[in-house]
């Protein structure tokens, strides 16, 4: 008993984008999603042309060659990329990623590039198939962020690999095909916004058209911030002969990339759930052109004569981008300019200093620095010190100097007067005159001594009467000593 897929797809716009730049393929062996970039036009070229490059291989593969057909196909792709872009400027940087199953005899050939995924729910467990090819997930491999961290992170869709004409090496691996295992195909327009646990709950929904319905009515309900594009398919025991024919979604089914195929319903579903339920009125939001109700019976397909959406302007939020790049950018050469015109004086140890900018700081980033240190703190008095703490901003340094050599006139510690308050005289220096008497010989000497080397030689003079301030009274005479004779 032969394995083949069973198997639903849907696509829609959401909410915010302007067109669709998602492509999907949903076939008895194969199944993959491509979610383009680099503008509409150029990701609407991008995922379609890679859907029906894969597109081919939805037939008898021996499980042996699996992995190199896959291999194949995807080199091929994306050498047709890079010869589009270069023959027209305007494809320039398009690009996709890719994620695709393809079911050979007993086993499952896994490719994958980019940050589309693909899921695994056996025994009502749910596990992820792929690895997204992103910065955050290698931020989060390394331990520097957590998973949660980077649901939030801001750039979350920065890609690290992706199909755009330059080489590429895809994850590839093979799983064995085992009946009544369900897969889930999307991109990040649904996983981004809606958790595992509720895309479990989804999952385990009987059919794959009521899961893939239910899917993308949530997303939508989460928002809808990008495309989103969803393939649901059970492996499946069959002996019969499958007539189904393969279903496109997306800018595939729009472009008409893959002869025979049927495009797949990119509306709301009217016959799944109520339509006047939260998430079917989330999901007729924003349209211009919405889609018109389908007969009886046509639930997974639309009309293939239908007309391809209207090309649109680029995505408003793009805009939003852009306006708010310009206004920080202003805004941070206006804080600039502003902060290097501004000084102020302040305390710097025990120094008075004149700094550069502004006093704070923002998310830890001073918003100051030190010009020049002016004076001692200790040379001031408790007022000048009061001022310096007070603070005091100018516009130019010029006039910061000014006021710290104001604060050094006016506040400068003074210190106090002699408590008599006379002026000290100074001293007189001293005159001596000195008259020898005889010596031990009976000879008598007169005249003046001389002074010692550095005595004055002036003193005041001798007083004729009563000794006064200003004269000393005479050296009495030596008494005569008697000699013997």
């Amino acid at each position: 008993m032969s394995l083949r897929l069973h198997y639903a797809v849907r696509s829609d716009v959401g909410h915010v984008r302007e067109g669709n730049e998602d492509s999907a393929y949903a076939g008895a062996r194969l199944l993959a999603v491509a979610d383009g970039m680099g503008g509409h036009a150029a990701g609407e070229v991008a995922s379609s042309t890679v859907i029906s490059q894969l597109a081919a291989l939805d037939d008898d593969v021996a499980s042996g060659a699996v992995l190199e057909v896959l291999t194949e196909s995807v080199h091929q792709a994306n050498n047709q990329l890079r010869e589009m872009s270069v023959k027209d400027g305007s494809l320039e940087g398009m690009g996709t990623t890719v994620t695709a199953l393809l079911l050979a005899g007993s086993h499952l050939g896994v490719l994958h590039v980019g940050d589309s995924r693909a899921y695994l729910l056996r025994h009502q467990v749910l596990n992820q198939v792929t690895h997204d090819h992103t910065l955050v997930q290698d931020l989060v491999d390394q331990g520097r962020i957590t998973a949660e961290q980077a649901d939030t992170h801001p750039q979350r869709s920065l890609l690290m690999r992706a199909l755009d004409g330059r080489d590429v090496e895809p994850d590839l691996s093979v799983r064995e095909a085992i009946p009544d295992d369900r897969y889930l195909l999307c991109t990040d327009g649904l996983s981004g916004v809606v958790t595992e646990i509720t895309i479990r709950e989804a999952l385990l929904l009987p059919t794959p058209q009521e899961a893939v319905d239910r899917l993308v009515e949530l997303a939508l309900k989460g928002g809808g911030p990008d495309n989103i594009t969803v393939v649901v398919a059970d492996i499946v025991e069959d002996d019969a002969d499958d007539d189904a024919r393969p279903l496109v979604a997306g800018a595939a089914a729009e472009k008409q990339t893959v002869p025979g195929a049927l495009a797949a319903r990119t509306g709301p579903n009217p016959r799944y759930g109520d339509q006047d339920s939260p998430a079917a009125r989330g999901a007729r939001i924003g349209r211009h052109s919405p889609t018109p109700p389908r007969a009886e019976g046509s639930d997974s397909v639309v009309d293939e004569d239908s007309p391809p959406l209207a090309r649109r302007p680029p995505p408003r939020p793009a805009f939003i981008i852009l306006c708010t790049v310009i206004v920080l950018t202003i805004a941070t050469v206006w804080g600039w300019f502003y902060l290097h015109s501004r000084y102020y004086v302040g305390v710097d140890g025990e120094q008075v200093a004149i700094f550069e900018g502004v006093e704070g700081s923002i998310a830890g980033f001073s918003l100051h620095r030190l010009k020049e240190h002016s004076l001692p703190l200790s040379e001031l008095n408790d007022d000048g010190r009061l001022q310096v703490e007070d603070g005091y901003s100018a516009s130019s340094l010029t006039e910061i100097r000014d006021y710290v050599e104001r604060l050094r006139t006016q506040f400068a510690v003074t210190h106090p007067a002699d408590p008599t308050g006379a002026p000290t005289a100074a001293p007189t220096p001293l005159t001596v005159t000195a008259t020898a008497q005889a010596g031990a010989g009976g000879e008598k000497n007169t005249g003046d001594a001389q002074a010692p080397l550095g005595v004055a030689t002036t003193a005041p003079a001798l007083c004729a009467t009563a000794p006064g301030p200003n004269c000393v009274p005479p050296i009495p005479a030596a008494p005569s000593v008697p000699t013997s004779g």
